[in-house]
């Protein structure tokens, strides 16, 4: 959870924009555009609380990582916050 934790509290600090949609079977998908064009995904499952978040991918310019991390509830629920607030 430490490195999920990392990125999480980067993603906010460092972000143009926000946006979050969901998916056909509920997964709702988070996508914070940093300052540098670099877009950081998180998902939450259908029916999960603010502790089932995970960092997904991250879409850069040059090259992208997929990640595949835990973030703890504190994290989990500034997440859903921002999700909840940039839902399209």
């Amino acid at each position: 959870m430490i490195l999920g934790n990392s990125l999480t509290a980067e993603a906010p600090v460092s972000s143009s924009k926000t946006n979050t949609t969901i998916s056909p079977d509920g997964t709702i998908r988070l996508a914070i555009t940093l300052h540098d064009g670099a877009i950081q995904h998180f998902e939450h499952p259908p029916a999960g609380t603010c502790t089932d978040w995970r960092v997904a991918e991250l879409e850069a310019l040059d090259s992208g990582f997929t990640f595949d991390e835990p973030v703890t509830e504190q994290w989990g629920h500034a997440l859903t916050l921002i999700a909840s607030n940039s839902l399209t």
